[in-house]
């Protein structure tokens, strides 16, 4: 089963979604630091993702606020697409604001035109599970201890976004 433009749901009544801008740097960095603890983006970093990949990164607000953000990385010859980042501030979770910056991540990376997306998770945060599964994302192999050098686990999740892939007939 193929989930639909339609059935992602990318609206939220909770928050408002909209393009980043560079003065949103600092408190997205804050926001990184609040989630990922000592696995967040230095500011530095942050910004150098912003000049490259701008035009796929949202922020969602609520009541004037910084509530959350979804990254969109395509790779260099645009083969694979990555949820670079995706984080809900611990005072707006409980309100589908995660499935809706997911919603709007899956609309960037099937607009991409990459044939598959990636993300990666801690391998205990049952709940990102949960949102990445409910959008046909699945583990790609085992768990890989220090994926990025820092002495945590990560698991990797596959989505194809290939829309009828031809699948030859046997021979």
């Amino acid at each position: 089963m193929t989930t639909t433009r339609e059935e992602l749901g990318s609206k939220s009544d909770y928050a408002t979604l909209r393009s980043v801008v560079k003065a949103d740097l600092k408190a997205l960095a804050n926001l990184d630091e609040e989630v990922f603890g000592n696995a967040a983006y230095s500011l530095m970093y942050m910004t150098s993702l912003y000049l490259m990949f701008r035009k796929s990164w949202y922020l969602a607000e609520h009541e004037g606020g910084l509530a959350g953000y979804a990254l969109v990385c395509p790779d260099s010859d645009n083969s694979e697409v990555w949820l670079m980042g995706l984080a809900v501030s611990g005072n707006c979770q409980g309100h589908g604001l995660g499935r809706t910056l997911m919603a709007r991540a899956m609309e960037l990376m099937m607009d991409s035109g990459a044939p598959d997306a990636y993300i990666t998770v801690r391998p205990d945060n049952k709940a990102a599970r949960h949102l990445y599964e409910a959008f046909e994302f699945t583990a790609d192999g085992e768990e890989r201890d220090n994926f990025y050098g820092n002495g945590e686990p990560r698991q990797v999740f596959h989505r194809s976004l290939v829309k009828n892939p031809y699948t030859a007939a046997p021979a």
